[in-house]
């Protein structure tokens, strides 16, 4: 049987105790109606609903107000206008906001009937309320008198005393000045959340049969498709439940394609580039990983398992949800290793295109305020027509890897953030608009415990070398990460949304540098016989000279090698192409540098 939701059951506990309702949140989602003699429910807008249960309790008269239609019961109207005959009754009178709180005030202090007054869409009173002007000011004060003068009058039915009743919607209640209800014992806010998952199946349950193919279903059937429908819908409000199942009428879904459905609502395409890849690609995937990332096969066998696991569509599982991304991954190691290369790699490995990762360096939000960049600024003030970067980024692109860069490097409130999309798999913007991320990877990269400072000096020093093995480097970056997150900035139970997927990255070897060293010489090649239509080849001396230079230092990884390159090859090949009389189609052999010249290369050209 469906529970009445936290603030309907608040709403009956507190009528008789205060004065003023301030309900906040998903007002303007559809409500779910509960008939006690069979437990079901039906769906209607909230002013239904209150319009319902109000006059069930025995108020009369009921009145809705709002700026644009003034008071929305006519007949109500002219009841409470008996207690206010000095107000006009015109129509420019009732939808005067400054008329409509004076006559809201007086209908408060009658004890002739027992009045509810409904204002909808109470934030559009001021325009903002942190800077009332005096006719603002002067608004919200007749309503808080209003709410602290609590006054009774005997119903018409039972003749029981009710308490004359006050209802503000608003969809966040800092659109009502703070002094209003602040410290203010007659004053209480309600919150409507989003439908929780006994309502959604109820409403799903009553529209199933609305589906094609519904019919042929057994029980069995039936219900495991409900089930996952009601998964998928976690977070959505009843409207855009409703909006699915209109979709699939004007789709032609059928009952077998509500997850397709889900897709094409949240995010208007539902070719997934998940679903195309076939099972072959998948289990090759330690191949394809390994082609752009050089010595470190452990972080690539985690990788590829996760792979696996989205590509299923199997994440998240265990814990009876489908709307979590399509994986995690925790990259940790020292710089250069291949951390931000892997997760290039896995973008061109699903999507085809390294371009579908969306980078965030982490070290732009060292501030506590800086989630307003992630999320967008609040309504009311800079920046806030502009969204948020990351809200922004997954909006307009759903199927991606979204890549935090140096996590640590956030402020530790900003991290907070992350719980609510890696458990439930969205997050809802300054905007009030909820963003999915159940089609997106999610990477981050660390440097943590790569770097240690002594306590009474605070002289940093290396607390892994390479000349450590690699069980050894995993133990003790591990252990720095959770002594990171549950000592040092109290957030353990980020630790528990990551899981087991965190990947230590290994030291690059002189075996992973000479590999590495490979693909910059060919990325060298490739380049200039594209762009350039000259082919490039590099004999075997200034090779040899090439790894021994990039073996003698590899403290900064695989970035040092290409740094390498670029001194030792890109510059000096630059200066002949700019000095060289050169035609396309030429060829261009490198062999070694000059002797008597550092930096200058040997070469002919044929």
């Amino acid at each position: 049987m469906i529970q009445a939701e936290k603030w309907q059951k608040d709403l009956a506990v507190y009528q008789d105790i205060n004065t003023t309702f301030i309900i906040e949140g998903n007002v303007h989602d559809l409500q779910p109606w509960i008939y006690e003699d069979d437990g079901t429910c039906e769906p209607i807008p909230l002013s239904m609903y209150l319009q319902r249960y109000l006059s069930e309790e025995g108020y009369d008269p009921i009145v809705f107000y709002n700026r644009i239609d003034g008071f929305s019961n006519p007949y109500a109207m002219n009841m409470i206008s008996t207690f206010y005959r000095e107000t006009s009754s015109d129509e420019k009178s009732s939808k005067d906001i400054g008329s409509a709180t004076e006559l809201v005030r007086k209908a408060m202090a009658s004890a002739i009937r027992p009045s509810a007054i409904i204002i909808d869409l109470a934030n559009t009173i001021a325009s903002s309320p942190d800077n009332l002007s005096e006719e603002e000011i002067e608004y919200f004060t007749r309503l808080m008198l209003a709410s602290k003068n609590p006054t009774q009058a005997l119903s018409m039915n039972e003749k029981r005393p009710l308490t004359n009743l006050m209802f503000l919607l608003v969809e966040k209640v800092n659109d009502i000045p703070t002094w209003f209800y602040l410290n203010n014992p007659y004053v209480r806010t309600l919150t409507i959340s989003r439908p929780e998952k006994d309502v959604r199946a109820a409403v799903i349950d009553a529209r199933l049969d609305t589906l094609k193919g519904v019919a042929s279903l057994d029980d069995s059937t039936r219900k495991k498709i409900q089930d996952e429908f009601v998964a998928l819908t976690d977070g959505m409000t009843l409207v855009e439940l409703f909006g699915i199942f209109s979709l699939c009428q004007q789709k032609h879904y059928t009952v077998y394609q509500i997850r397709e459905a889900v897709k094409m609502f949240r995010y208007g395409e539902t070719e997934s580039h998940w679903d195309k890849l076939d099972a072959e690609k998948v289990r090759n995937a330690e191949d394809f990983l390994s082609m752009r990332v050089k010595g470190q096969e452990c972080a690539i066998r985690k990788a590829a398992s996760v792979l696996s696991r989205a590509c299923t569509g199997m994440s998240g599982i265990q814990g009876g949800s489908n709307s979590r991304p399509k994986g995690v991954l925790f990259l940790a190691g020292p710089t250069g290793t291949g951390k931000t290369e892997l997760a290039k790699t896995i973008a061109e490995f699903v999507f085809g295109d390294e371009s579908f990762v969306t980078r965030f360096d982490m070290s732009e939000y060292q501030q506590p305020h800086s989630d307003q960049k992630l999320l967008g600024a609040p309504p009311g003030y800079i920046g806030y027509s502009d969204g948020g970067q990351l809200t922004n980024a997954i909006k307009a692109k759903p199927f991606c890897v979204l890549l935090f860069d140096e996590i640590e490097k956030a402020h530790p409130s900003i991290l907070d953030k992350f719980l609510q999309i890696l458990e439930d798999g969205r997050i809802t913007d300054s905007a009030g608009e909820t963003m999915y991320f159940s089609e997106s990877l999610i990477i981050f990269t660390s440097n943590l415990g790569v770097v240690g400072r002594e306590v009474e000096t605070g002289k940093r020093y290396q607390t892994i070398t390479p000349d450590m093995n690699y069980e050894d480097i995993q133990s003790a970056l591990l252990a720095a990460i959770k002594d990171y997150f549950k000592f040092t900035i109290q957030r353990p139970e980020l630790l528990n949304r990551i899981g087991d997927n965190f990947v230590v990255f290994d030291f690059i070897r002189p075996e992973a540098a000479s590999l590495i060293l490979e693909l910059k010489l060919n990325a060298v090649s490739e380049y200039m016989g594209r762009e350039k239509n000259i082919q490039i080849i590099i004999e075997e001396p200034f090779r040899k000279l090439l790894l021994e230079k990039a073996c003698a230092d590899l403290s900064n990884g695989g970035r040092g090698i290409g740094n390498m390159v670029e001194t030792l090859l890109v510059n000096p090949l630059s200066q002949i192409i700019v000095k060289e009389a050169w035609k396309p189609g030429c060829t261009i052999t490198i062999h070694d540098f000059e002797l008597n010249s550092p930096g200058t290369l040997k070469y002919s050209i044929a």
